[in-house]
């Protein structure tokens, strides 16, 4: 075979193999950031309805250069087969959200959307109500029944004074960026009890930045029914809270029979920098803080900063708790890690016990969990962990991708998949899964051209058999390795979770440039002497005891290949 013919052969098979296919997933709903100028539309979560339907959560900001974003709610929904029923924006003269909306069913299938709107004091957006010298005093907490047209049928609002002390008058940052500087009402978090009833929680915030914080925020706890009566509601001052402390997450409360809990960063134990656990009566009153604390064996004097929380309770009342963790000494750099705890209040020990727990990404690298929603659970204890690797290769511009991992009830791994929404070249983020009635698995995230000339939004859909074996994986277009960073440098890496497969590199004349078996994670390849072009890496299954010639590479079998460029 000649090396041209060869060369051909393996671009084929890059081809068949699916490596850059997206097409064969089960669908995907895409929509264009910019295409609703000068709005940029993110989509940020999803739930299904009860019908089969997903409703999204689509915020839209209203990018002012060298000022804050002003974001707006706005949801849209999709058919169960990926198709755009309807989209609905929510502006309200005079206020922004600041915060998410959210997005809530009750048992009876009927769709709300609970939403925030503060005062607007951003000189530069179009809802900008031209009275900074006496503005509202109120923002508003409103519950909204939507149609099947995502249209406002009934609305529930709950006006909540803005009591922070505003910086205007001496503050010079306020002529820079006004709505970092006045106060604000930031919903960050909601779920449906087992009473059937929305608990919530939201934090009142004069700023968003130190040293200009004009006092301390306030944290407050509601519980209000479908009819949007209040039922509860109740403030605690908090110290330390601010965006980076309480952030949009669509689990970060939980539920049991006597207690609801919070996990968050942590403001009021000093503890450091780890997360807690704020554990609350079912009136919102507070029982205790147990920190959450990973010891790390590196640095055993500083437990590393966890925020970014979300997580989700087994039915043997189990928690798991998926976070981004940052670790002092390695470089302002994070990676991510799903925990099992064992959050029983009476248990003896002062810090929750982590009873098992992984860590994933890698060293010098930006990784973390999807931002809103991390895990799933599956039958017979097995969970879905999806996370971001290299989420800083945006601005560097190389390949960054998700990691799709299966894993048994002991944290085990099934299997490792990687997605990129759309071809190689793309900074793919996820910000949510989704798990359907059927166990497949939805996907919410945002894709950027590596040149950064396109942006969207994506919507994906998985069968639960995509993450059961190789064949299946291939089918729907997710890969069984990388190669990173992309574009690259002299160290060329190889991420996956096969083992004992051989890798073979070769350039765009089919020549091989370097072989070797695979037997970790991470494999590291010295590229410092190749010249600068694109090279084809391959696994193959085998032993690596062949020849290595060229047909016994395509007659052993591909299981994974791609393209890596110097």
């Amino acid at each position: 075979m000649t090396r041209k013919v060869f060369l051909l052969t393996i671009l084929s098979v890059l081809l068949l193999c699916g490596v850059n296919n997206v097409s064969s997933q089960e669908w995907e709903f895409k929509t264009d950031s910019s295409l609703e100028y000068p709005y940029h539309r993110n989509l940020i979560d999803a739930i299904e309805l009860q019908d089969g339907s997903i409703v999204v959560n689509t915020p839209l900001n209203f990018n002012i250069p060298s000022h804050a974003s002003v974001p707006h709610p706005g949801l849209m929904k999709i058919s169960a087969d990926g198709v755009e029923l309807a989209r609905n924006n929510y502006f309200r003269p005079a206020y922004c959200s600041v915060s998410y909306n959210q997005i809530l069913e009750n048992e009876n299938g009927e769709l709300f959307a609970l939403m925030t709107y503060s005062p607007d004091h951003e000189k530069l957006s179009e809802n900008y109500f031209m009275n900074i010298d006496n503005p509202p005093a109120n923002a508003i907490l409103g519950l909204y029944k939507l149609d099947d047209e995502l249209n406002i049928v009934e609305s529930y609002e709950h006006y909540i004074p803005i009591d922070t002390t505003e910086n205007y008058g001496f503050d010079p940052s306020w002529d820079y960026m006004p709505n970092e500087n006045c106060g604000r009402l930031y919903l960050f978090t909601s779920f449906i009890d087992n009473a059937g009833d929305i608990v919530g929680a939201f934090f009142k915030c004069p700023t968003f930045h130190i040293p200009n914080q004009a006092e301390h925020d306030s944290l407050f706890f509601f519980k209000m029914n479908f009819e949007g009566e209040m039922l509860q509601m109740k403030g605690f001052e908090y110290p330390k809270a601010g965006i980076n402390t309480f952030t949009y997450r669509r689990n970060c409360m939980s539920e049991t029979d006597l207690h609801y809990i919070l996990y968050q960063v942590d403001g009021i134990n000093g503890y450091g920098t780890g997360g807690e656990a704020m554990y609350m009566d079912k009136e919102f009153n507070l029982v205790n803080i147990k920190p959450i604390r990973h010891h790390s064996t590196e640095h055993p004097d500083y437990g590393g900063a966890v925020d970014y929380i979300s997580v989700v309770r087994s039915s043997s009342d189990m928690l798991y708790l998926a976070a981004r963790y940052h670790e002092g000494g390695n470089g302002g750099k994070y990676d991510c890690v799903l925990y099992e705890i064992d959050d029983n209040l009476n248990d003896s020990e002062e810090i929750l016990p982590i009873i098992k727990h992984i860590r994933r990404g890698e060293q010098n690298q930006y990784d973390y969990q999807a931002f809103n929603n991390a895990i799933v659970l599956k039958e017979y204890g097995s969970l879905i962990f999806v996370y971001n690797m290299d989420v800083d290769g945006l601005y560097h511009n190389t390949d960054s991708w998700v990691v799709i991992e299966h894993l048994d009830s002991n944290f085990e791994t099934i299997s490792s998949v990687y997605y990129t929404s759309d071809n190689d070249g793309i900074h793919t983020v996820v910000n949510s899964i989704v798990s359907t009635k059927e166990e497949d698995l939805l996907l919410v995230g945002t894709g950027q051209s590596l040149g950064g000339d396109k942006s969207w939004s994506f919507i994906t859909k998985f069968p639960a058999s995509a993450f059961v074996n190789i064949e299946e994986a291939h089918a729907h277009g997710l890969k069984l390795a990388v190669a990173y960073p992309n574009p690259g440098g002299d160290v060329m890496n190889v991420r996956t979770g096969l083992r004992n497969a051989v890798l073979t590199v070769y350039d765009m004349q089919g020549r091989k440039v370097h072989q070797q078996i695979i037997t970790d994670e991470v494999t590291s390849i010295d590229a410092s002497k190749w010249s600068s072009g694109t090279y084809i890496w391959v696994l193959r299954a085998g032993n690596g005891s062949g020849s290595g010639n060229e047909s016994g590479i395509l007659e052993s079998g591909i299981l994974e290949s791609g393209k890596w460029v110097k």
